[in-house]
């Protein structure tokens, strides 16, 4: 009888352990998200496969306004909470956009054009445009960066202004103008930029030509 009695008192052992597994690992991984605070409310992450702005930090599960998402393609909120058990943190990458002590992202846009294009006018018209639009709010962000930067052991090279890369295609140039922007606004200012950027080069058909591949 105390055989059977200690053999069903262990099987009622697992079961709840078993059953308090994702409730006890969700409650550490809230007070490892309170001491280490890799993000915090109003931060806009990414935890597994969920993207969105933290709106509450419980102490079983984080919620995030939703941003992407099924039902939109860019970076804006698509209407929907996401509720995201804390075990998730301990298990998954967790990207904060604007953490590390800067609230400023790097983003480029990219613009193809044809070989025929003089790409040194292309290349100014691109930073002359992002340094108009964006104006002091870049020369912020890059400050506040090199501040967060320097609290840390990487080194990094941070340019004052926006920079254009290269990338050579098979049938066209893609060049990519790099600036630094608040996460929230990435997107308005990616599509002002782009159409600001394309407004000039039509304004220069001389000087700037586009691919005519419908492949692009």
């Amino acid at each position: 009888n105390w055989l059977g009695l200690l053999f069903s008192l262990g099987v009622i052992g697992f079961a709840i352990t078993f059953a308090l597994q994702q409730p006890l690992l969700s409650l550490i991984a809230w007070v490892y998200i309170a001491v280490k605070q890799p993000f915090g409310v109003g931060d806009r992450v990414k935890i597994d496969d969920a993207k969105g702005d933290v709106i509450g930090v419980d102490f079983l599960v984080t919620t995030l306004w939703e941003i992407n998402g099924e039902l939109v393609t860019t970076n804006q909120p698509s209407g929907r909470v996401v509720t995201v058990p804390n075990s998730v943190v301990l298990s998954s990458n967790v990207v904060n956009f604007g953490g590390g002590g800067s609230p400023y992202v790097w983003n480029e846009v990219p613009v193809q054009v044809a070989y025929e294009t003089d790409l040194e006018f292309a290349r100014e018209v691109m930073i002359e445009e992002t340094t108009e639009l964006l104006g002091r709010d870049m020369a912020d962000g890059i400050a506040a960066y090199r501040e967060a930067l320097a609290e840390t052991p990487v080194e990094l090279e941070v340019h004052d202004g926006p920079t254009v890369n290269v990338r050579q295609q098979e049938s066209w140039v893609e060049l990519r103008v790099r600036y630094l922007t608040h996460p929230r606004r990435g997107q308005r200012v990616k599509n002002r930029l782009y159409e600001r950027i394309l407004e000039r080069f039509n304004d220069n058909p001389d000087r700037v030509a586009f691919p005519v591949s419908r492949s692009r």
